[in-house]
């Protein structure tokens, strides 16, 4: 009898440390982990508010929820290697994509791909919030997007144009806004701003069955939020961007990718 009550004594203090490691429950995921820079622009930790550091890498992590800044730490992300090591960035902010319809990628900065390993899957270890106050504790993406890759769009949400934070981003005719995030940030080949080339690249599939291109993109900023605006009136449904149009920060070109509009 002795036995049996120590056993069930060891399981329920077992069971007991392991919900207080779980995170709160909640639809919250990972949606991607994108090795994007190697190396980052020493001037990249001021973002920060460091000094400028070489030789370091930027991976962007983006969640399908808006996170508490105010949580955001670099020791509360574990990066895992191919070689097995376990990383604590050195910088966790996220700027810049911090206007308010964004705030849901988290730009990491730090080592991540010393001699010949790479980065293999992030893992929060400590707490951060989302803008409700659920905890992300213990979300692990597994995925990283490969370095020579280029950036696919991994979440689409539909606004009204008069949505507070889309002022000035679409022309009036607009009936609606489709805020496109990107796996990193994009611009143009090189660089350059977003242009025509970009816009006729992107086809948004209708709730009519129409197929539309946008009127303009707005939010033409290096971050990975794009705003697709519409003259139609009928729900946009999902979204189709032709390959080789929006570069990563290294002139890494898009596959062709697809995203349903939430």
């Amino acid at each position: 009898m002795r036995r049996l009550v120590t056993v069930f004594l060891l399981s329920f203090s077992a069971v007991t440390n392991a919900q207080e490691r779980e995170p709160i429950e909640n639809d919250a995921r990972i949606l991607s982990v994108y090795h994007g820079l190697d190396p980052i622009p020493a001037r990249a930790t001021a973002l920060c508010g460091m000094p400028p550091v070489a030789a370091q890498d930027g991976m962007p992590v983006t969640f399908s929820v808006q996170i508490n800044g105010e949580t955001v730490s670099a020791s509360a992300f574990a990066v895992e290697t191919s070689s097995g090591d376990i990383v604590t960035p050195l910088c966790a902010t996220l700027r810049p994509a911090i206007e308010s319809l964004e705030q849901r990628t988290v730009l990491l900065i730090g080592p991540f791909s010393l001699e010949d390993s790479v980065p293999f899957s992030v893992e929060i270890v400590e707490q951060l919030q989302d803008i409700d106050g659920n905890s992300l504790l213990g979300l692990r993406g597994e995925k990283v997007t490969a370095l020579a890759d280029g950036p696919s769009l991994v979440f689409a949400e539909h606004f009204t144009p008069s949505t507070p934070g889309l002022e000035g981003e679409c022309p009036e005719e607009t009936v609606q806004a489709i805020q496109l995030t990107w796996e990193g940030g994009v611009t143009g080949p090189q660089g350059a701003d977003l242009a025509e080339a970009q816009r006729i690249a992107i086809s948004i599939l209708l709730e009519n069955g129409d197929r539309v291109h946008p009127l303009s993109l707005g939010d033409d900023d290096p971050d990975n939020h794009v705003i697709a605006c519409i003259a139609e009136s009928s729900p946009a449904v999902s979204v189709n961007v032709e390959a080789g149009r929006f570069h990563d920060p290294g002139d890494d070109a898009n596959p062709e990718t697809s995203v349903d509009v939430n």
